[in-house]
């Protein structure tokens, strides 16, 4: 029969030795065991990690949440001069007939901090006033480059195309490229970090989904692949029965073992592969962790100085690209005009330090006491229009002088002196 013959034919007399997985998941650990997991990541599959959601919510509700003003610049000692009506009004009470503010700034800055990029139609009436602002969808819009002038293609639901010049639309990127026409996505930039973070929560619910069941691997002595197949679907319902009612035991066949399938959870540190997936979203976006409810480091100092850390090097930056932007697409160049955010509400505080600080500002002429009421939402008084400092600090020329003076005045040291008596040849000095 030759050696092949003799070979098969005592295969043929032993059982066959195979390996079945009992659970589902095993695809996708088989693909993390081996690194063949894909890269790339879509938008609805990073809004589905928490941290992106979490971070996409807070920064656009922070920027919708601050006061928007409109001044004009006089040059007087007393300030610019705060516009109110007009314009002033579309952009900080309704922008359009049906969508207020905060509504088209949340969403304006949600589009920014997902897909990369937010644009809004500017609406003018004949004399050229703005009346209106209408947000453009950014999958329907096309940003091109015409003789170094920007144009923005938008395709409306009829399919018909319109197109806007560079001035009336106001256009808001994460990250420009160079050529001022495309735009980084955070989203697709970061990718890898965010896909890392989805296949530790993929991995969690493989794990601890399905009534806790992980994957098994079932070995022992088959005959034929019917039969493993068989062994295979019986043991994975008594498991589930066994879940079900909180059985310890789980009965197996003479011969059969049940091996797991990947590492163990808690040696995988897969709690502190998530933390770290949040600290991932927390760089990309430059927040610090506390506002993605991260606080397995935090405390009350570090947590106070998240505050601080928010508003100089996060908010700030978005602060001054999205005034900047309104001032020029509203006002035009070189117009006395600009459009100003307020971030004196977010850095409110607790009454105490709040009302601590206002108090010092009236106290040494920073402000006046009606300016002081108006931060607390209070109606003005009469009177509260005059700066005011306290009396004891003044310039130091004018100290010196009031101690010249006072010297001056000031008795002289022998007025006290006795007149004499006598002869003269001797001084009785009287206290």
């Amino acid at each position: 029969m030759g050696w092949r013959g003799r070979a098969a034919a005592e295969s043929a007399d032993q059982p066959e030795q195979r390996a079945e997985v009992v659970d589902s998941g095993e695809g996708m650990i088989a693909e993390m065991l081996t690194g063949a997991v894909g890269e790339g990541v879509t938008m609805r599959e990073a809004l589905s990690l928490p941290g992106i959601w979490a971070a996409i919510n807070f920064l656009s509700a922070a920027m919708a949440g601050l006061p928007i003003e409109v001044f004009e610049a006089t040059g007087d000692e007393g300030g610019d001069k705060k516009i109110s009506g007009g314009v002033a009004d579309v952009l900080s009470a309704a922008v359009n007939d049906s969508t207020t503010s905060f509504s088209w700034r949340e969403t304006f800055f949600a589009e920014v901090f997902g897909p990369g990029r937010a644009y809004t139609y500017i609406e003018r009436n004949g004399q050229g006033r703005v009346i209106n602002l209408f947000p453009m969808e950014y999958h329907r819009t096309t940003v091109r480059k015409d003789r170094g002038r920007l144009f923005y293609d938008y395709r409306e639901p009829s399919g018909r195309v319109k197109t806007y010049p560079g001035r009336d639309v106001i256009d808001i990127a994460f990250l420009l490229k160079p050529d001022h026409v495309g735009c980084h996505n955070p989203v697709m930039t970061c990718a890898s970090a965010i896909r890392q973070g989805l296949n530790a929560n993929r991995y969690a619910l493989t794990v601890f989904g399905k009534n806790g069941v992980p994957p098994y691997i079932l070995t022992g002595p088959f005959q034929a692949a019917k039969e493993m197949m068989r062994a295979a679907a019986d043991l994975m319902k008594v498991t589930r029965r066994a879940a079900d009612e909180s059985k310890p035991v789980l009965p197996l066949p003479a011969g059969h073992e049940l091996k797991r399938l990947g590492d163990d959870p808690d040696k995988m540190q897969l709690t502190s592969v998530q933390v770290f997936a949040v600290g991932q979203v927390a760089r990309i976006y430059q927040l610090p962790p506390v506002f993605l409810q991260e606080l397995s480091k935090g405390n009350y100092n570090n947590i106070e100085h998240q505050d601080l850390h928010l508003v100089k090097h996060t908010l700030r930056r978005w602060v001054k690209k999205f005034e900047q932007e309104l001032t020029l697409k509203i006002f035009g160049r070189g117009s006395k005009r600009y459009v100003k955010l307020n971030l004196d509400g977010i850095m409110r505080g607790d009454f105490k330090t709040r009302v601590e600080a206002i108090v010092k500002a009236i106290q040494n002429g920073l402000m006046t006491p009606n300016e002081g009421r108006a931060l607390e939402n209070r109606a003005p008084l009469s009177g509260g229009d005059v700066l005011l400092v306290q009396g004891a600090t003044v310039p130091i020329e004018l100290a010196g002088k009031a101690f010249a003076k006072g010297a001056a005045a000031a008795p002289d040291p022998d007025d006290d002196v006795a007149p004499e008596t006598g002869d003269g040849d001797e001084t009785t000095h009287t206290n």
